[in-house]
């Protein structure tokens, strides 16, 4: 995006709005896919549109939204085959919970494998591509690298922030949001982008991804102060994803599941 003329107020903190690591829970913005729940649960959900998972709340294809606050954390899957749900995690990015702890896992390939978390991400090796399938050297990193996007919405002021959750193929959007958001000169909490799902492609079939463009800065001060405040008080406190055990279910394909 061509530079844009900033308010001042924006200005004055440009180099905020940057990463960090948490614990305080909010609810999420999911995109929903084929195998996502909220479509058999209520009548106005759509394959492919955003949802509000806490006032149950369709956001269309299309939203809005200010990137108040960003962090990533590792996820160690159970494969959806074998139930699913969260094997450990590490919020901070380094160290699981639980630490030192084995687990047998059955892929998808019928492979039985292995996977033990060590105290950190980094001596289990599990964030490593190759240690999905020990056996496989091709095989994807067992843990998922998970970014985790606080949004406040400029078209609905008078609602909460909601977290949007980007891992696996989506991952790679997330690093470039992060990238544009780098480049400019204004903190994250003082732009506005528009997220948009679209088609895309794995090797087990089609899936909803994301896609950002960044559309403006915020012009209205009192809508910024809120944003300041909001990115201050994760800052200060962390942040928790509500009901984080059903974003395993956000992006419908997976390179994990031919191994």
């Amino acid at each position: 995006m061509a530079k844009t003329s900033l308010p001042a107020f924006v200005q004055e903190y440009a180099r905020l709005g940057t990463l960090d690591v948490g614990d305080l829970e909010i609810p999420r913005l999911k995109l929903l896919q084929a195998s996502s729940g909220e479509l058999s649960a209520f009548n106005n959900a759509k394959e492919g549109e955003f949802w509000h998972s806490l006032t149950h709340e369709p956001f269309g294809s299309i939203v809005r939204i200010c990137p108040i606050y960003i962090n990533w954390r590792f996820i160690l899957w159970r494969p959806r085959e074998a139930g699913g749900g969260i094997l450990a995690r590490a919020d901070d990015g380094k160290h699981w919970t639980p630490a030192d702890t084995e687990f047998t896992v059955k892929l998808r390939s019928g492979h039985e494998v292995k996977w033990r978390t060590a105290r950190t991400v980094m001596a289990s090796g599990l964030d490593k591509r190759g240690s999905y399938n020990p056996s496989n050297p091709n095989s994807p990193p067992a843990a998922t690298r998970m970014y985790s996007i606080v949004c406040s919405f400029p078209d609905r002021q008078g609602l909460p922030p909601a977290v949007v959750t980007l891992q696996r193929a989506a991952s790679r959007v997330a690093t470039k949001l992060i990238g544009i958001l780098k480049a400019q000169r204004a903190p994250s909490f003082g732009l506005i982008f528009k997220m948009a799902s679209f088609k895309d492609n794995s090797s087990s079939g089609k899936f909803y991804n994301y896609a950002f463009e960044m559309v403006g800065s915020v012009e209205h001060k009192p809508f910024y102060e809120e944003n300041f405040a909001q990115y201050r008080f994760f800052m200060e406190h962390g942040l928790k994803v509500k009901d984080l055990e059903d974003a395993q279910e956000d992006e419908g394909g997976s390179a994990e599941e031919k191994f």
